[in-house]
């Protein structure tokens, strides 16, 4: 009896040696995810003389692809529908595709991060009576988040903050910032 219950115990000791990395590291690996968003819009346009400027706020959405090789450090690749502006003659839509780098401290199942990287903007601008413009490039991306993961199974929020910068094309001058809050849902592929 004793050696039939030593085997049990060995063969069992050995499962969980062999699992306990596993567990240890379980939101590590290729993840996918989806979130919706609400974008903080800082506009300055001249056009004509005619300066306009404010700020706006838009919903959108935006999709997740990433790879997290170390539990400090993931890399990942963002689209992003920011949404836009259609007021008083003035018309904005903006896309973004980011590449960025996650340096993460693992809490637990709590994820807190600070994010850096590239976004490539893709957005139109439409002025009544003076133009449109169409613009892309890429510009740098920085924010942070925090995080909750149930193996799999993860949540996070996160502020991430864009400069699309200053351009001349169509119109005199065209300046735009956002900031963008968003709640999204991650699934690591273990």
């Amino acid at each position: 009896m004793n050696m039939k219950f030593a085997a049990v115990a060995a063969l069992g000791a050995l499962s969980i040696a062999a699992f306990a990395p596993q567990a240890a590291a379980a939101d590590n690996g290729f993840y996918i995810g989806a979130g919706i968003t609400q974008t903080n819009f800082d506009i300055d346009l001249e056009a004509e003389g005619d300066e306009v400027s404010g700020d706006t706020d838009d919903n959108g959405y935006k999709l997740i692809v990433g790879y997290r090789p170390l539990n400090w450090l993931a890399v990942e690749a963002n689209y992003g529908d920011l949404g836009g502006l259609d007021e008083d003659g003035l018309e904005i839509e903006s896309t973004v595709l980011s590449v960025k780098a996650l340096l993460l401290a693992e809490i637990g199942i709590v994820d807190l991060f600070a994010e850096v990287g590239y976004a490539n903007w893709d957005t139109k601008i439409s002025v009544s009576g003076v133009g449109s413009l169409a613009y892309d490039g890429w510009e740098p991306t920085y924010g942070a988040g925090v995080g909750v993961h149930f193996g799999s199974l993860g949540v996070r929020a996160e502020y991430e903050f864009i400069s699309a910068g200053a351009f001349e094309d169509v119109f005199d001058r065209f300046d735009t910032d956002s900031g963008t809050l968003s709640l999204s849902v991650t699934y690591t592929f273990l």
